[in-house]
């Protein structure tokens, strides 16, 4: 992004109402991006852990009762980090311009000739109700929709004609209005407005603690009340709120309701996170680990130019491809410089990611691990045979164990890149975990997923103060198993070590 005269921009970036999902291609482009993000605590967690490990994240809070900063600390923080010549990202819950004193952050930006840009979000008076089943207007029940904030100032009465919205008709959307939701319903009451008017209290919508209530005007304060809303909350009085137990979709999805964590580097996460929210649940990418090119320079080249007298070349990762493609380009060299060599991977992704560069595994086991990898080397290779294992410094040795048991197999096992641990520190990983959905007959709410020892012990690094105990695990492998049961926590094991599997895993888990 553009900076004048070493002066930084700030983007102020709508995260819209929690969903990870709903935010916009060019939120999520700035927020990997960003150097600084300063965000509100209503941002949903699966938007926070998008945010660049790099990147430094500053709280503000903005939650009701809980102003962790006033926006006028806010207002000078912006200008404070921009003049540092730093790329700011302003994250804020929903739309910026939606109730959001965004317009108060953008005049302190030009009142400091600050160059800022604004970001809409889908805002939550609409994404809401929509997750509900509630659409704001209807051809033939509502032609208009108002939406309303009800926040008031401490000890003021709520200071809205209620009767110009009554005239207006349409529907009335309230945000920010639990706390003085009896003041609404009997300001319309008081107006005239029918006792028996739809209405709805919505609750954490989008999230997987989304709860939608149901009433007419006059039951709706006690039906809130029976139901214990939590804010977040939108208000939806009009009828069109009718339609919430017509159109629900949301709340039918099997994982609705289920928090999950990926531990994994996130960018492998495409196919598993789709599918997971595709289901319902509200996922989170908490990456535990990262990898990084290992100084291996000399090593590598020493291999390669004796690649010929080894009889397999052994992947045990899609990381450990593209860091031995980036080494051959480090040093000028193309594929070809490995001959005719056979290649071994230890599963399906592994494999993926060698086809793509065009090159072609001879060998592959039936069950993804590494135990079984080393016991097809061991087969297919001859006594006195050579392998070279291209992979992570943290491999296990059980490979090498097997690939040598019983026979004068000689392994050269070189470490191309580092798995170090990852923390992203916009996410409270203890309160994420430790945070319940409740109705605990239907399964687990919350399950954080581990495809590797390293994300076990990268995560309990990371969520410090955990009772492992608490942590409901689903794993890839026996090893990652065994690594989880280890620190107590609840371990179910995918039947094979697929993503597929992982998913059908979490299903059985979470059966409604």
């Amino acid at each position: 992004m553009k900076q004048q005269n070493q002066t930084g921009t700030v983007y102020l970036v709508g995260a819209g109402p929690s969903d990870a999902g709903l935010l916009t291609v060019k939120g999520q482009q700035l927020l990997k991006q960003a150097q600084v993000v300063i965000y509100d605590a209503l941002v949903g967690a699966g938007i926070l852990g998008m945010i660049s490990e790099q990147a430094e994240t500053i709280c503000v809070g903005k939650r009701s009762g809980c102003h962790s900063m006033k926006q006028e600390e806010i207002n000078r923080l912006l200008v404070q980090k921009a003049k540092q010549g730093r790329m700011v990202v302003r994250l804020k819950g929903g739309d910026p311009f939606l109730f959001g004193r965004g317009s108060e952050e953008a005049e302190q930006l030009l009142a400091n000739k600050i160059p800022f840009e604004i970001v809409p979000g889908v805002t939550s008076a609409i994404a809401v109700p929509a997750y509900s089943g509630i659409p704001v207007t209807h051809r033939d029940l509502s032609s208009s929709v108002h939406i309303i904030t009800g926040h008031k100032k401490q000890d003021a009465p709520l200071d809205l004609d209620f009767e110009a919205l009554l005239r207006a008709g349409g529907t009335d959307v309230f945000l920010m209005g639990v706390n003085v939701l009896p003041e609404i319903v009997n300001g319309f009451l008081d107006a005239g407005m029918a006792p028996d008017t739809p209405a709805a209290v919505l609750s954490q919508g989008t999230g997987f603690m989304q709860r939608t209530v149901t009433a007419q005007l006059s039951m709706l304060v006690e039906e809130a009340g029976r139901h214990s809303v939590k804010t977040p909350a939108v208000i939806v009085i009009g009828q069109t709120a009718a339609l919430a137990a017509q159109f629900a979709w949301y709340e039918k999805l099997p994982l609705f309701g289920r928090r999950i964590l990926v531990t994994r580097p996130s960018s492998r996460n495409d196919s598993l996170v789709s599918r997971l929210r595709g289901l319902g649940a509200e996922v989170i990418e908490a990456a535990s680990i990262r990898t990084v090119p290992r100084a291996c320079g000399q090593e590598f080249l020493e291999v390669l130019a004796k690649i010929g007298s080894y009889d397999y070349l052994v992947f045990t990762s899609p990381a450990g491809v593209a860091y031995f493609m980036s080494l051959l380009n480090q040093y000028d060299r193309d594929i070809r410089c490995i001959g005719d060599i056979r290649i071994a991977a230890v599963g399906s992704a592994t494999r993926d990611a060698l086809l793509s560069h065009g090159l072609r595994v001879s060998l592959m086991p039936q069950r993804y691990n590494g135990i079984e990898l080393g016991r097809c080397l061991r087969k297919a290779v001859r006594p006195g045979g050579k392998v070279l294992l291209l992979r992570s410094a943290l491999g296990s040795k059980q490979l090498i164990k097997e690939i040598k048991a019983d026979h004068q197999i000689e392994v050269t096992d070189l470490a191309i890149y580092d798995t170090i641990n990852r923390t992203n520190s916009a996410l409270d990983l203890r309160a994420l975990v430790e945070e319940s959905a409740g109705d605990a007959s239907r399964g687990p709410s919350v399950l954080v997923l581990f495809t590797s020892s390293s994300t076990v012990c990268g995560f309990v690094q990371a969520a410090q103060g955990l009772a492992c105990g608490k942590v409901h695990a689903v794993c890839i492998g026996q090893a990652t198993a065994d690594t989880a049961a280890g620190y107590g926590m609840q371990v179910t094991m995918a039947a094979k070590e697929t993503v597929t599997d992982m998913v059908d895993a979490v299903l059985a888990l979470c059966k409604k």
